[in-house]
């Protein structure tokens, strides 16, 4: 007789078939779905994001430019006004920074626990820092992968990768992997791990 499933012919007394696994009575194989999910657990690319400061302190030198360009007109049109306007300049400086400062920090601790790992048909992401999460996307469920830098990452050598599934809508649609280094390289080798 010959397997319905893949056409391998196979003995008249088989439980299942020896090439795929497919049974003969219509049962399944415990210990072929018992292999796969064992096979599946060495991890083929491991992802993990980069921390820079010169990316996450950039909005607030672009912010103290912006001040600076605005403000020290005014400053030098009158002596006395200009002190008090360069006093304040100077105070919400600082202010800022502190701001950008903490959120600098806050994510970089978020960007140190955020791990991307590449199996042999999935990808596992997990965050473990102050939200705890974790995500499975099957390799057949991710229908493209696409590289972004912007400007700045550019600057800086780094990049984005989103693997986009076929979930409809657009929340949660896939994997963002952020300020990735080398994102070029890293890129390939996720195309070539995923093969889609």
């Amino acid at each position: 007789m010959f397997c319905e499933k893949c056409g391998t012919q196979i003995p008249e007394d088989a439980a299942f078939c020896p090439n795929c696994g497919a049974s003969t009575s219509g049962e399944i194989n415990p210990e072929i779905t018992k292999k796969e999910k064992i096979e599946d657990n060495e991890i083929q690319l491991k992802v993990k994001p980069t921390f820079k400061w010169g990316v996450a302190l950039y909005p607030f030198f672009i912010t103290l430019i912006i001040i600076l360009i605005v403000m020290l007109p005014i400053a030098f049109v009158s002596f006395t006004t200009g002190i008090g306007v360069l006093v304040a300049m100077l105070v919400f400086a600082v202010f800022m920074g502190l701001i950008y400062l903490i959120q600098a920090l806050i994510n970089k601790k978020q960007i140190e626990n955020y791990t991307y790992d590449f199996y042999k048909t999935k990808v596992i992401y997990k965050d473990s820092f102050i939200n705890l999460a974790e995500k499975e996307v099957k390799y057949k469920n991710i229908r493209e992968i696409t590289m972004r830098q912007t400007f700045f990452q550019r600057l800086f050598n780094l990049g984005t990768i989103i693997l986009f599934t076929n979930a409809e809508t657009g929340f949660g649609n896939g994997i963002f992997i952020n300020n990735v280094e080398n994102v070029k390289d890293v890129y390939n080798q996720i195309k070539t791990v995923v093969e889609i």
